[in-house]
């Protein structure tokens, strides 16, 4: 009943939005929502240096192939006794899609795998397969649909890992998307729907201890609904909401009793997306947002929201990104059905000579429990170089550093650990 009042809720606010707005809106020749004023230096064209499509039939084909090395300085994400490794990285992706004039037919496949020299244990893959489809129903209206299929592994500095993990903790990701979107002049409606099953496989302790992840076994459900209305070429207001549903496998003995993770939540925000003439452009929304979990065990969440990413152009060569968002995640943990996320970055690219970018970045994530006393800080700084030999043969090189603090009644022992990360890669486009 309660998720059946969320989704009339939204409903209803997003119809009463665009019922207010279709009154103000006429035809227009001008596109109201254009953002391609400036052009950030990771998006620069260099025709001398940038790969060559293939055309296959109604297909244009992007495609390629890279290899590289790493090395980190805590190969075990451990506190204490940090071990070193070498870490080799293969892998492709391609990507296919019609140039038809309208509707659209897309694929994507990325497959790669990071192989430990001396904690082969800690090998794995990640894959990402995308099937995406879009029916241009009228010069305003599309429908689209997408199936996905995702293999990964969960970072280190996620709560879910412990300090030192014999094996990585894998999952899959398998679902399908659905889309509608209206587009009219000053007016923009885009409606999506995902539901996804997620699977994670169970892991063990640097000793061998088997460690149980069925727990985190789930059904993901969600909505989102963003109606939009452009004031002018360079800004438009939005209301956006956001609906979402966990249903687990699995019940949880937590405290001598059968647990249930299950929650519905939703988020509500109000935004601006925007291009200034003052060397600046972006999307921030601010909100908020509610989570009720079915069982009383664990404690509801509510709060603000934020969800905001804003581009500034001080020169033609450089641009500045920044990043902001809170939100509520599954926590990766048994004693926490889920817990609010808040991420801070910040990004800097320049462009030293046209083939040659550099960039450099930092990145402050923390993460709050309501049911345990528990504090979660994960900083990461780094630096990027990329070179562009030709239009075959890219050059990358990096150099990160990560931390974690974890702290509180509910940590046992030292779970803080700090990683200094290298690497060299090569991409090559056929």
């Amino acid at each position: 009943m309660l998720y059946t009042k969320r989704v009339s809720l939204a409903g209803v606010a997003t119809g009463a939005l665009i019922t207010a707005m279709s009154g103000a809106a006429y035809a227009q020749s001008s596109d109201y929502y254009s953002r391609d004023k400036y052009e950030a230096v990771t998006d620069r064209q260099q025709p001398e240096y940038d790969p060559e499509p293939i055309r296959l039939g109604a297909f244009t084909v992007n495609s390629s192939l890279f290899a590289g090395l790493g090395y980190t300085s805590n190969a075990l994400g451990t506190a204490d006794d940090e071990e070193s490794d070498v870490i080799a990285r293969i892998g492709a992706d391609v990507a296919a899609r019609t140039n038809w004039s309208v509707h659209e037919v897309s694929a994507y496949v990325s497959v790669s795998r990071d192989e430990y020299q001396d904690f082969s244990d800690q090998s794995a893959n990640d894959v990402n397969t995308q099937l995406r489809g879009r029916l241009d129903v009228t010069r305003d209206v599309a429908l689209g649909g997408a199936v996905f299929y995702q293999q990964s592994t969960d970072q280190r500095s996620d709560p879910s890992n412990t300090s030192g993990l014999g094996e990585p903790i894998e999952f899959t990701r398998t679902g399908v998307e659905l889309s509608a979107n209206y587009t009219n002049d000053r007016i923009r409606w885009t409606n999506s729907a995902t539901f996804a099953e997620v699977d994670y496989d169970d892991t063990v302790t640097l000793g061998g201890v088997p460690i149980d992840q069925d727990f985190r076994d789930r059904s993901d459900t969600s909505f989102n609904s963003r109606l939009s209305y452009a004031i002018s070429p360079n800004v438009a207001v939005f209301g956006q909401g956001v609906i979402e549903q966990r249903e687990y496998d699995n019940t949880l003995l937590v405290d001598g009793a059968e647990r249930s993770r299950d929650s519905d939540s939703y988020t509500v925000y109000g935004g601006v997306d925007f291009e200034l003439n003052s060397l600046i452009r972006g999307d921030v929304a601010v909100g908020f947002l509610s989570e009720e979990k079915d069982d009383d065990f664990y404690e509801d969440t509510d709060g603000l929201a934020v969800d905001a990413n804003v581009e500034w152009f001080p020169t033609r060569l450089t641009t500045v990104s920044f990043k902001g968002a809170r939100r509520t995640v599954d926590s990766g943990i048994s004693a926490s059905a889920s817990s609010i996320q808040t991420t801070l970055g910040a990004r800097v690219d320049h462009e030293l000579y046209r083939n040659i970018i550099l960039s450099g970045y930092g990145e402050l994530t923390s993460y709050e429990y309501d049911e345990i006393d528990r504090d979660d800080d994960v900083t990461e700084l780094g630096v990027i170089g990329t070179y562009k030999m030709n239009k075959r043969v890219h050059l990358n090189a990096f150099a990160r550093r990560v931390d974690r603090d974890r702290s509180g009644e509910a940590v046992f022992g030292d779970e803080s650990f700090s990683a200094n990360l290298v690497g060299l890669s090569i991409r090559i486009y056929p």
